[in-house]
């Protein structure tokens, strides 16, 4: 007994096909498979949330507040401040190595 594909499953085509080779020189053949193949798409969409609604359960999930970003001149202060420490630091070591 051969098996029964599911409803609104279409067999794949390869793209060495030749009967693609038809279709395209019908004029209105693509736009008609686009058509065929979203409504196709929209009817499993449809069936998925009908069935496994818990898949969808991040789109009910409120957002939590997002922490306000640190300005930047915080971050520029922090660079000047350890480069003041390093130099002074090394200016130290310096001097007293020398002295």
């Amino acid at each position: 007994m051969p098996d029964a594909e599911p409803p609104g499953t279409a067999p794949l085509v390869h793209c060495d096909d030749p009967s693609d080779d038809e279709d395209r020189a019908r004029p209105g053949a693509a736009s008609d498979e686009v058509a065929r193949e979203l409504a196709d798409i929209e009817r499993a969409t449809a069936a998925l949330r009908r069935g496994e609604p818990a898949l969808e359960s991040w789109a009910d999930v409120p957002r939590s507040p997002s922490r306000k970003p640190r300005p930047v001149w915080l971050l520029i202060g922090m660079l000047w401040l350890s480069t003041v420490l390093v130099t002074a630091g090394a200016v130290v070591a310096i001097a007293t190595l020398a002295g």
